[in-house]
């Protein structure tokens, strides 16, 4: 806590400073310890004896011109509202033997989206519904993105159709 009001000491004394010198051509700070062993800026000196560093301040001027027009953003500063990767819904078709089953499972749950995983070995319902989707193919994974049909384990692929659905 002592340590947190120094630094915030320090951050106001520094803002305070920086203000007095943008008003002045120059000015000079000066930074030492104190018998406590706290950093003390200061626009006077030291008392005698104290080794002090002095920083020198000299004004520049930071106002730009004014632009004549209305010019857009440009992309870097553009706010785009993107839906959280939490409320992507995936439905997974999965084998319980299916290693790349197992691999698109950790790359979804490393993107933190809510996953689904239906074993179509054990639901014949949750089949069907798989090669419905599909086209009749039997191979698994099926990955279902919100509408975004995928069949196998592509990571490229994935994180392309999870970003879309994050747009919308």
């Amino acid at each position: 806590m002592k340590n947190q009001f120094k630094g915030i000491i320090a951050i106001l004394l520094l803002v305070v400073f920086s203000i007095s010198a943008s008003s002045l051509e120059s000015a000079e700070i000066y930074k030492w310890k104190d018998k406590d062993g706290n950093i003390v800026f200061s626009d006077t000196p030291p008392p005698p004896g104290v080794n002090a560093e002095i920083k020198e301040f000299k004004e520049e001027s930071t106002e730009r011109p004014k632009a004549k027009g209305n010019f857009p953003k440009p992309s870097s500063e553009r706010v785009e509202e993107r839906r959280p990767y939490r409320d992507i819904n995936v439905i997974m078709y999965m084998t319980a033997w299916c290693s790349y089953c197992v691999k698109a499972r950790e790359y979804l749950r490393s993107l933190d989206v809510y996953l689904i995983e239906y074993n179509v070995e054990r639901d014949k319902s949750k089949r069907d519904e798989m090669l419905s989707k599909s086209g009749g193919s039997t191979g698994v994974p099926l990955i279902d993105i919100e509408g975004i049909i995928l069949r196998g384990y592509n990571p490229g692929a994935i994180k392309a159709a999870v970003e879309r659905r994050r747009s919308l």
